[in-house]
């Protein structure tokens, strides 16, 4: 595989409404490092206090289970996430909640992305369908006669 390909970056925000995370999510994520699945790029924190005020929080400062290995995850911060990317889930947040924001590779598309280099072909577009979109639409399909 070319060290030079990256696979597709995603990230994905998660609202804690209670700002207490659990460990389970994050041994979900771990899992699909070592398979060599995904890397993670970045992980930050936001809270929002009860009057509305948005501020960044390290992974240390999170209220969390105890099955949380906080030291795994602290190296987990590039700097990917700009001041406007975390303004715009912030806007989403509710007062007295916690948001994590992780940013990652899909490692396992860089060796298609690779071959299709290679081939001399080339990748026209790329996106992605919000699971609620694609029900909606296996649902009106469904009613169809």
């Amino acid at each position: 595989m070319d060290d030079d390909v990256l696979g597709p970056i995603d990230y994905l925000a998660v609202e804690f409404p209670d700002g207490r995370v659990t460990g389970e999510g994050f041994q979900l994520i771990m899992d699909l490092v070592r398979r060599g699945i995904i890397r993670v790029l970045d992980l930050e924190f936001l809270a929002r206090s009860a009057d509305g005020v948005v501020r960044k929080v390290g992974l240390g400062e999170v209220d969390h289970t105890e099955d949380l290995d906080v030291a795994t995850w602290q190296a987990a911060g590039s700097n990917v996430l700009d001041q406007s990317d975390l303004d715009v889930i912030a806007a989403s947040m509710s007062p007295g909640s916690l948001a994590g924001v992780l940013v990652y590779e899909n490692v396992w598309a860089a060796p298609l992305i690779s071959a299709i280099d290679r081939n001399h072909a080339r990748i026209l577009g790329e996106g992605r369908i919000a699971a609620e979109d694609l029900m909606a639409a296996l649902d009106a399909s469904r009613q169809v006669p």
